[in-house]
């Protein structure tokens, strides 16, 4: 009770600092309109309904290959996130982000934070989930502006991100939920390369770390190249020693390249691709995993979309599946206001290896139907 006490009074002192900045900021803003950048505010609200076919006791705990969508035949509200930005300008190079975030997703995405106690229930007690991103900016002059940004914030690494309305669907993809990291804590510096191509450089903590596990850091690279307005190539790295923020039990030499490309085929249809080959290298033990995931959206109507993803992933037992798995998942979409965002999803998982909870054992295979919520503001 007293953690749980304290960590409100936390949440609360977090929320507080960000609406005395927000305040600040806006005053500064006003006073100089013309030179100084606005300062935005903004929310979100996500829930869900999932129901598994399998039938999995209640006592099987979460859904298996599943990143934040772990509950079953329950309404589940996954994510309550608050936004405050400041954009940089010609006027003045400084920004920043501050992102609070409460919920089920919360406190999966700082489920291997070393820098909090597992509490009774099984999740990591730490103050730093409420802070999804946080960050300051800056941006130098010139032809070629080179940006640099401190603090905590998301990976760069994949095709999906954290808040599900912003993806294609409302459950992440099996190369999601395990073939990379979440957050960093570091340096990120970006430049344009050319007219088409721009680049990234990192040095951070580590893996899903706001305090540091082991004492070394880890470096991530980004090369962007968009030839045109239809195709987008993304070519990811990131390497260092791991462990438990990896959710590694021993340090490991971990490396992950990253592909993602997206292709506007016509003004309707868009195609997706995610490829990743990782290894977690250790002298006399050393383990691997791949995996690979197609992505289609059709824009059937201004309020409507479908969307398919088909993906297969292969662990050699270092992710948390020890085997191989594909997955095909379907989704309908219909924006009912311009910020109320619903949607209606089939997804089949099979694996090589029974992982699944089904009935009173387990199964190859998982069969979920998901309605799903976003509100925006």
């Amino acid at each position: 009770m007293h953690a749980l006490t304290r960590n409100r009074r936390r949440a609360a002192a977090l929320l507080a600092c960000v609406v005395v900045l927000a305040a600040v900021a806006g005053q500064t803003a006003r006073a100089d309109e013309e030179e100084r950048p606005k300062v935005t505010v903004s929310g979100l609200l996500e829930w869900y309904y999932q129901y598994s076919f399998n039938h999995p006791p209640t006592s099987a705990g979460n859904l298996v290959g599943r990143s934040f969508d772990v509950k079953n035949n329950q309404f589940a509200l996954s994510l309550a996130e608050a936004t405050v930005s400041r954009t940089p300008s010609a006027g003045s190079p400084l920004g920043f982000l501050v992102q609070l975030t409460f919920g089920k997703t919360a406190d999966l995405v700082h489920a291997t934070e070393p820098g909090g106690n597992v509490s009774a229930n099984g999740v990591n007690d730490t103050p730093y989930k409420y802070l999804q991103q946080a960050y300051g900016t800056y941006v130098t002059g010139g032809a070629r502006p080179v940006t640099i940004d401190f603090g905590k914030f998301v990976t760069h690494m994949g095709y999906e991100l954290i808040e599900a309305s912003a993806n294609e669907h409302t459950s992440r993809s099996l190369l999601f939920t395990y073939a990379i990291p979440l957050y960093h804590v570091g340096l990120r510096v970006s430049a344009p390369l050319t007219p088409q191509l721009s680049g990234q450089l990192h040095v951070l903590n580590g893996w899903n770390n706001v305090e540091d596990d082991n004492g070394s850091k880890t470096l991530g690279a980004q090369l962007n190249y968009k030839p045109n307005e239809r195709l987008n190539v993304v070519l990811n790295w990131i390497g260092g020693n791991e462990s438990g923020g990896a959710g590694l039990s021993t340090d490991r030499n971990v490396q992950v390249l990253d592909l993602v490309a997206v292709y506007q085929a016509t003004s309707r249809l868009k195609l997706g691709l995610n490829v990743d080959l990782g290894g977690a290298f250790r002298r006399g033990d050393s383990g691997s995993w791949n995996g690979q995931a197609l992505y289609a959206r059709y824009q059937a109507t201004p309020r409507s979309a479908w969307a398919l993803r088909l993906e297969h992933f292969a662990d050699a037992g270092l992710r948390g599946i020890a085997t191989t798995a594909n997955s095909a998942t379907a989704t309908y979409e219909y924006v009912v206001k311009d910020n109320l965002i619903g949607r209606l999803e089939f997804r089949h998982d099979h694996a090589g290896q029974p992982i699944f909870s089904s009935g009173g054992g387990s199964s190859k295979s998982q069969q979920t139907l998901m309605y799903s919520q976003a509100i925006k503001f």
